[in-house]
């Protein structure tokens, strides 16, 4: 059975992570093999789901000896495949897997960032990688056209490796009665509340603060507005955030919900999901509230107008636009997210559409394989 090293930082409920355990659990078992490196060598949440599917994970920290432990590994567990999903950093770890002789190395890029600084050492350091990427990568996959092309460049068609597999769900998960009171009444919220939801960690690219003033708008001319704002914190963005919406009196009005394993219930009880990314891949959270049939309101940066073509329960709104275009947006969203019919429209569409698990397996299977579609 070919084996496969998935590379995270850390298997925390990220959406990459996430995506990543949903392929595994489809596989057929006797297909691949998949264990997984964190570079943090720090435990995840969910590390204990990939052990229950057979895998293993191995905690190896960046560090003087990493180089060496890393390609003991390889050799001891004969990989068939590395699979790096740490952007550029990927270019450092297929360096070394070829090194070790592994065929099949694989740099998929997740986002259209990597987050860090634009100084001189860190633009070298990015020159560099992205140098053996080109050299050592056999397959050089994206989770969408943006990301693909602030990643490797506008001319990334003419390389052969390259290739967009979309983030897939599975449409099974999302079918069902919604549990809008149940929802309601374990949050303490009216239950003729107009309601609004964001899921995303607590992070700079997730732009919480915009969230917040959007709300504010919106909460100023509906007084039965909330918002449920779902995915991990505890850090100085909650701190912040918190401290922001006690400025502007919401409290009571915005629920912190924390990281949460229900996400489908919560989406579709809530009206509307407002979305104001600076930056993304390609966001499963917004793949998710169209699976259920909850309209979205997102940012229009690249990868949000591209999944847009795709699927209508999507409007893009650029974030230059104020919040009462924002708020007013989202108020008229949300009445139509109260439509039931509309929303089985948008769930049949989005079971339809190219971002269903099927058709991302498939995509994966063929990288594994060191395949090329015809």
């Amino acid at each position: 059975m070919p084996a496969i090293l998935h590379i995270f930082g850390r298997m925390q409920r990220g959406g990459a992570e996430l995506r990543t355990l949903e392929i595994m659990r489809a596989l057929e078992a006797h297909e691949f093999r998949l264990d997984f490196c964190v570079l943090s060598g720090l435990p995840g949440d969910l590390d204990g789901d990939i052990r229950a599917m057979g895998g293993e994970v191995h905690y190896l920290r960046l560090g003087p000896r990493f180089p060496l432990q890393f390609c003991a590994l390889l050799r001891k567990k004969r990989y068939d495949a590395v699979h790096a999903h740490v952007h550029y950093a990927s270019g450092a770890l297929l360096r070394l897997a070829a090194a070790c002789g592994v065929p099949v190395r694989i740099a998929h890029f997740r986002s259209s960032s990597d987050g860090r600084g634009s100084g001189v050492s860190r633009r070298v350091q990015r020159w560099v990688l992205r140098r053996w990427i080109d050299r050592y990568a056999t397959s050089i996959p994206a989770v969408s056209e943006s990301a693909m092309v602030a990643a490797w460049g506008r001319n990334w068609r003419c390389d052969p490796r390259c290739r967009v597999i979309y983030n897939g769900l599975d449409p099974v998960r999302f079918e069902g009665s919604p549990d809008r009171a149940g929802v309601c009444s374990e949050f303490g919220l009216p239950a003729e509340c107009t309601l609004y939801i964001h899921v995303g960690r607590f992070d700079t690219p997730k732009n919480h603060d915009r969230l917040v003033e959007v709300f504010a708008a919106i909460a100023a001319h509906d007084p039965g507005a909330r918002l449920l704002l779902a995915g991990r914190g505890g850090n100085t963005i909650e701190a912040a955030v918190r401290r922001r919406v006690d400025e502007l009196k919401l409290a009571g009005r915005i629920v912190f919900a924390g990281e949460r394993h229900d996400i489908p219930r919560l989406l579709k009880a809530a009206d509307t999901m407002i979305f104001p990314s600076l930056w993304e891949g390609l966001p499963g959270a917004v793949l998710e509230a169209c699976a259920a049939g909850t309209p979205v309101l997102a940012s229009a940066i690249p990868v949000i107008c591209e999944i847009e073509a795709f699927l209508p329960a999507l409007t893009a709104l650029d974030l230059g636009a104020s919040n009462v275009a924002w708020a007013n947006t989202a108020a008229t969203l949300a009445r139509k997210g109260r439509d039931q019919a509309i929303r089985e429209q948008r769930m049949r569409q989005f079971a339809a559409s190219i971002f269903t698990l099927d058709r991302c397996i498939d995509a994966h299977r063929e990288i594994w394989s060191g395949v090329r579609p015809c």
